[in-house]
């Protein structure tokens, strides 16, 4: 019998076919399962972010009732994991961190002037010598310019004079429009002061290196005193040139044991001078018209995050809370 190559032949190819065609089958069912599975991750995702935003808006409202219920919340025993940091409590299937600090405790950044054009060499000479002890921690860090403080004048006042402070002898002059239109990204210069800390990073000479290290200690808000009660060490270290880190570190574990009621009290304070005492005096306070308080909120779901970053007012006369800014990180 003869053989039948052609059938065979033929034969073999629709084999071929066949084993492509599932080959192509198993590839689109696999590719379809992946990005089903890939979708349903993200739906997931999803869910817990909006959970963990749930979380973080859970812990806001929370204090937002502790601003509003307590004149000054470092006087109450109460809530001192809000300050350090270690308020932890779940909420549902997350768990949610807050943070409590007060900007009166920092220094104003909008007061560099009066409302009349004129100079304050008080907080001037305050935030030199901040960034001054600032300097002296940044290690490997760049050092911050004394540039940055002329510079934050000519932002928050309202003149395009560029503002040069002769009392300082190096990057003495700030900066007005005409510099910053030659960027490469040119814009003005506000003239006004400023709405928010972030803003800051618009300024001449502020890097986010630069910004990320002042961030704590300095603010936008506060009637430009400095809450005594509030303020860190670098903050009171800051407030003269007589005042050395070992008087500083004494203020801070003074106001630990128990809050100053009075700035007088300040005089008690081991190493406290008369000279010192009335250098400060008139720069701090424990009892701010209106206090600002930083709410930092985070809530977690799993490994899901999110955070509220927030500016709350404090009316000490209608113990009214109003919310000042608002972000979500």
């Amino acid at each position: 019998m003869k053989p039948r190559p052609a059938k065979t032949q033929q034969r073999g190819f629709v084999v071929v076919v066949v084993l492509c065609m599932i080959i192509m089958l198993t590839v689109l069912l696999f590719g379809f399962n992946h990005k089903s599975r890939a979708n349903l991750r993200a739906v997931d995702a999803l869910q817990k972010s909006t959970q963990a935003l749930n979380c973080a808006r859970a812990g806001l409202n929370v204090a937002i009732t502790v601003v509003k219920d307590s004149n000054d919340i470092r006087s109450e025993k109460r809530f001192s994991d809000l300050l350090s940091g270690e308020a932890v409590f779940p909420v549902g299937d997350g768990n949610c961190s807050i943070i409590v600090t007060e900007e009166n405790g920092k220094l104003n950044l909008n007061l560099l002037k009066d409302k009349h054009g004129t100079l304050n060499r008080t907080r001037i000479d305050q935030l030199l010598r901040l960034i001054d002890l600032l300097n002296k921690d940044c290690g490997r860090q760049a050092r911050i310019g004394y540039g940055l403080v002329p510079s934050v004048i000519d932002w928050t006042d309202s003149d395009e004079q560029v503002t040069c402070l002769p009392f300082v002898k190096h990057e003495s002059l700030g900066a007005e429009s005409g510099y910053y239109a030659g960027l490469d990204t040119p814009y003005r210069c506000k003239n006004k002061p400023f709405e928010s800390i972030d803003e800051m990073l618009l300024v001449k000479g502020v890097t986010h290196e630069v910004f990320d290290r002042l961030r704590d200690y300095v603010t936008v808000y506060s009637d430009g005193k400095v809450n005594i009660n509030y303020a860190s060490r670098r903050v009171i270290e800051s407030l003269s040139e007589k005042m050395d880190p070992a008087l500083a570190r004494m203020i801070v574990d003074r106001r630990k044991i128990k809050p100053f009621d009075s700035v007088a009290e300040l005089r008690d304070v081991p190493g406290m001078t008369d000279s010192i005492y009335n250098a400060i005096r008139k720069t701090v306070t424990i009892s701010p018209k209106d206090r600002y308080y930083r709410v930092i909120s985070q809530g977690s779901v799993d490994h899901i995050s999110c955070t509220i970053d927030t500016i709350f007012r404090r009316n000490m006369r209608t113990k009214c809370v109003d919310l000042v800014l608002y972000k979500e990180l």
